[in-house]
């Protein structure tokens, strides 16, 4: 059970307030939540070894093959000749300023 102190100060942190009815209710469900949590540390659980998968089936892989061309002449055809080099350069396009 969370005490009166405990969730004034939660309401305050969290910007909310309620009813004396609301945080009636609003304590049981803590102090419910709370007591799952501290039934949740109960259980032995030290050599149990973490769960990658709910099932034990390995995906199967296919090699990473890059089946695209390289399109970077592609793309650059249409940057400016003043341009054209430093964005082959640096492989991104130059672009003024549109938002001040």
């Amino acid at each position: 059970m969370i005490s009166d102190i405990e969730q004034k100060k939660l309401q305050k942190l969290a910007r909310l307030s309620f009813s004396d009815d609301e945080a009636k209710i609003l304590s049981d469900k803590l102090g419910n939540i709370l007591g799952m949590i501290n039934q949740i540390h109960e259980v032995e659980c030290e050599n149990i070894e973490p769960l990658r998968s709910v099932s034990e089936i390995n995906q199967r892989m296919r090699p990473d093959i890059v089946d695209v061309p390289d399109l970077s002449e592609d793309l650059f055809k249409n940057v400016p000749s003043s341009q054209a080099d430093l964005a082959r350069e640096i492989k991104c396009f130059v672009v003024p300023k549109v938002v001040e």
